[in-house]
């Protein structure tokens, strides 16, 4: 072969090269674009973009919701919605056995920013993951009662007045249910995401140093920020798996990985009157040990819950298997990490992007909360006779 000959061999091969590593980044591009489409992170991000057309001082708020009203809640007993949902083998409790209740403040489920803030019956993207893969962990011990509210967007997230109108609702909704619902039976706080923060407060303003507190089974505030130092209160943190009258929390995030703490630091909430930036840690616990140092394996994980996918059923159904033993974890410097294969199902954009597992803070851990508010209840009362 003459040199000249050699000469276009070596650069075919090269140019060859090239187009193979063009291809590969394209495909990966592809798949990528792929796993987002299939996501409504993807309608979140696109809405990010987008501002309310006003300021919210000009804004005129949401109608509010009426909570006499059954269309004021997402969730109520009698109902058999969605959040009586159970996987294949388990089953919810029967209402009329139910020896406690739940008060579950949902996460944000508008993924829109046109508005500081949704009407309270918007038909949100995660309305029926947040019922199928939440709420229903509780369904084994407890009557579900969950609010409608008028939850800030993702932009209103960002204005303290949007936030305290959202808040508004939320303790209307606690104080209907307290005085209409309750009837003196013990009852757990169970939250995610936008829904924590406004627990975080409820907890501070409606719960610690009232004679309520004696019937909080636990605060279930997972999600977001939940100060470390709650106890400086009177709200302990749980330290093991029967403790009551104690506060929970985590956010999950792949091992390694460190975008999550954009919900752990430096970010604003409600303390002790007034919204502030916090600077305390935040507070880990950690799902299979039900406390703050513990380090467990998969194998003490008993069921991964996968996140559900449209079309959702229009009542309670029979859900997906769970997984067992998917991943262990451990707190690390206030996020709980946890090692899940790249190839597995519960991977999603989030986690692909972020190392955010922000979406299955409950599913992955579902049988383990289960089985844990379970034995919480039956701790209480164990207590109170």
């Amino acid at each position: 072969m003459s040199l000249a000959s050699e000469r276009k061999a070596g650069w075919l091969r090269g140019r060859t090269g090239r187009i193979r590593k063009r291809w590969k980044l394209l495909a990966t591009i592809v798949i990528l674009l792929a796993l987002l489409s299939r996501c409504s992170i993807t309608q979140a991000l696109i809405e990010g973009s987008r501002e309310p057309g006003q300021p919210f001082a000009r804004t005129k708020a949401p109608p509010a919701p009426d909570y006499a009203r059954q269309a004021a809640w997402f969730a109520l007993p009698g109902r058999d919605g969605l959040e009586r949902s159970v996987p294949a083998g388990l089953k919810a409790i029967d209402e009329a056995d139910a020896p406690a209740d739940v008060f579950f403040i949902h996460p944000t489920m508008y993924l829109k920013n046109d508005v500081w803030n949704a009407p309270y019956d918007v038909r949100g993207a995660y309305n029926g993951p947040v019922l199928l893969a939440q709420l229903s962990a509780f369904n084994g011990c407890c009557l579900l009662y969950a609010p409608h509210y008028r939850q800030a967007s993702l932009r209103g997230l960002g204005d303290g007045d949007a936030v305290a109108l959202a808040y508004s609702d939320v303790a209307r909704a606690f104080r209907y249910y307290i005085d209409h619902y309750n009837r003196g039976r013990p009852f757990i706080i169970a939250s995610h995401s936008q829904g924590t923060g406004h627990a975080v407060r409820l907890l501070q303003e409606a719960v610690v140093g009232t004679p309520l507190q004696q019937r909080l089974v636990a605060a279930y505030t997972v999600g977001a920020y939940t100060p470390a130092n709650f106890a400086s209160i009177g709200l302990p943190a749980c330290q093991n798996a029967r403790q009551t009258g104690c506060v929970l929390s985590w956010n999950t995030a792949q091992k390694g990985r460190r975008t999550a703490e954009m919900l752990t630091k430096n970010v604003d909430f409600w303390w002790q009157g007034k919204r502030i930036k916090s600077t305390t840690p935040a507070l880990c616990t950690n799902p299979l040990t039900w406390n703050e140092k513990g380090v467990a394996d998969a194998s003490v994980n008993l069921g991964s819950l996968p996140f559900p996918e449209a079309p959702y059923p229009k009542q309670a159904a029979v859900m997906a298997p769970l997984e067992m033993g998917l991943t262990g974890a451990r707190c690390n410097d206030s996020l709980l990490d946890v090692d899940i294969a790249w190839s597995s199902g519960f991977r999603d954009s989030l986690s692909w992007l972020y190392g955010s597992y922000h979406r299955n803070d409950y599913g992955i851990f579902y049988a383990n909360i289960r089985a844990n508010a379970i034995e919480r209840v039956a701790s209480w009362q164990s207590q109170s006779r």
